[in-house]
This record gives C-alpha cells, sequence and structure tokens, in this order.
C-alpha cells in the first residue's frame, strides 16, 4: 500500500507540501496520506504539570498555551477537510488521516513515520516562527538523519508541479539499482524520465564506470526510462542545480551511504546546502553498504 507521510505547521510552504503530497499519490489505488502537526510551543516548559496553586503569571502561560492548541487543532482541521474536497474535486479515493502530536517535530516525525510505515516522508524545508521558533528550519536534515524511508523536502518557492523528470545524482555505488528501483517505486504512476547523472573529476576512469552501471541497470529493468550524463565541475551543487535547470528537471534525487550520515556523493556540508537551498524538490534516501 502506498503511504506518504506530511508534517504539517501550517505554514505557506508546508501547505504546498501537503498538496504536492496529495496529488503525488491520488494517481494510486488504495494510497494513504497522513497529514501530522506536531504542537510544541515554548510557554510549555514554563508552566508546572499540575495546575493547582497557580500564580497569575503561570495561569496566564497556561491560558495562552491553551489557547495556541485549540488553534492548532482547528487549522489541522480545516486542512484536513480542504484537503478531502480537493480529492474528491480529482475524482480521487484517496484516504486521508490527520494526527496531532505533541513534541518536538524532529523527534514525532520519526516516531509516527515507524508507527504509520510511509513509502515516502513529504515536508516542506523551511517553516514559520511560532513565538520565536522556527518550526521546520532544518528541522527536514534532522528527520533525513532519523527517519528509516524516504524522504521528500519541498522548498518554498516550488510551484507545485508533480516529477515527469528525476534527476538521480551518482557516485556510481553499491546502491545505485536499488535506489533508481525504489524511484520507480514512487514516481512510477507518473512515467517520469530518469537522468542518472554523476559529477566527475576523473573523467576518463568515471566514463567506464558510469557505462558498467548502464548496462548493469540495462539487465536488471530494461525499461527505456534512463537517460545518463558525466558532468565535469568542481562544485558539485552548482554543477547539479545547472544541469537541472538546462534540463528542466522537477525532482534531484540523492542517496546516503548508509542511514544517519549525510555522505556518499554529498558531503554533509553540501547535502545540508542541497536541502535547504535547492530551488527544487529534494530525495533522500537512506542508502545501505
Amino acid at each position: 500500500m502506498f503511504r506518504i507521510l506530511t508534517p504539517v505547521d501550517f505554514s505557506e510552504g508546508s501547505n504546498k507540501a501537503c498538496h504536492y503530497a496529495l496529488q503525488l499519490a491520488a494517481g494510486v489505488p488504495g494510497a494513504r496520506l497522513l497529514v501530522l502537526h506536531c504542537f510544541q510551543d515554548y510557554l510549555a516548559d514554563a508552566v508546572p504539570a499540575s495546575a493547582a496553586n497557580l500564580n497569575p503569571s503561570e495561569r496566564l502561560a497556561e491560558g495562552v498555551l491553551h489557547r495556541n492548541e485549540t488553534e492548532a487543532l482547528e487549522q489541522l482541521e480545516v486542512l484536513y477537510e480542504e484537503l478531502k474536497q480537493k480529492a474528491r474535486s480529482m475524482g480521487s479515493s484517496l484516504h486521508i488521516e490527520r494526527t496531532f502530536t505533541h513534541g518536538l517535530p524532529e523527534e514525532e516525525i520519526p516516531e509516527q513515520a515507524e508507527r504509520f510505515r510511509p513509502a515516502l516522508v513529504i515536508m516542506n524545508t523551511k517553516g514559520e516562527s511560532s513565538f520565536g521558533r522556527a518550526v521546520f528550519g532544518t528541522v527536514s536534515t534532522k528527520v533525513i538523519d532519523e527517519a528509516s524511508v524516504p524522504v521528500l523536502t519541498i522548498p518554498n518557492q516550488h510551484d507545485g508541479a508533480i516529477p515527469g523528470r528525476i534527476l538521480y545524482a551518482t557516485d556510481i555505488g553499491k546502491t545505485d539499482v536499488a535506489d533508481i528501483d525504489r524511484i520507480r517505486q514512487l514516481f512510477g504512476h507518473l512515467q517520469p524520465m530518469i537522468y542518472c547523472v554523476h559529477i566527475s573529476d576523473d573523467p576518463e576512469e568515471d566514463r567506464e564506470k558510469l557505462l558498467a552501471l548502464q548496462q548493469n541497470l540495462q539487465q536488471s529493468a530494461p525499461e527505456n526510462d534512463i537517460r545518463y550524463a558525466l558532468l565535469e565541475g568542481e562544485d558539485v551543487a552548482q554543477s547539479l542545480q545547472d544541469f537541472a535547470r538546462s534540463e528542466n528537471i522537477d525532482l534531484l534525487a540523492l542517496a546516503t551511504q548508509e542511514r544517519g550520515t549525510l555522505e556518499s556523493l554529498f558531503n554533509p556540508s553540501l547535502a545540508k546546502k542541497m536541502v535547504l537551498h535547492a530551488p527544487l524538490p529534494v530525495l533522500v534516501f537512506q542508502g545501505k553498504v
């Protein structure tokens, strides 16, 4: 069963991520979409667990916290009804659920992913502040570290188009065949073209490796939906973004070498840069070696 988990903080960006998830799942029979809000307020630490014997300032803080929670619950309900209505207007039988939890998003999202077992987590890379605390910010990179499923991040400036062209950034490693198979599983119903791209500092040697990967992929899955490119450049992020722009790429996919480390083709700082600042959606697999 195709399941998508989408965390929201009710910012414009997270609402975009929700609608992206809806479009992606709507065409898959039996698909399920879970919309998750993690309520966390800085006032919570200032209010004692017991309401007894509160002083005036503590009672005020408790009242504000209760009001904030009530407003968040109402916002979640409004978004839930909006998504259901849009699914119906698309003629989709997509099953939509919503969950309201208490806690930090970077802790709650991986826990909910373990419970719901989605094929994919889709989330916005930036959110709005709540009483001075940025809700999402770099939460996306923390979730990538912790989640055991692929994470797709949607930038604020994304126009909402679902992927027809996917750039898979390869370092020509052990997980390539499995990663491309997962891309097909997640997006196969959209029949996208996949661009398998390697950024090289040794073109002669890497050309042979890329050819071997191409032959391997053709043997395991002979579908004619992959194109291959070898690019030269020292700035990996810029080279990928230039290629994505020239080929009208809709989504960038990459893999970590092992779960919990943003390594492999991208070192941690570069991976964070791509997830937080790339102008197009970024899909990250937790690779295995």
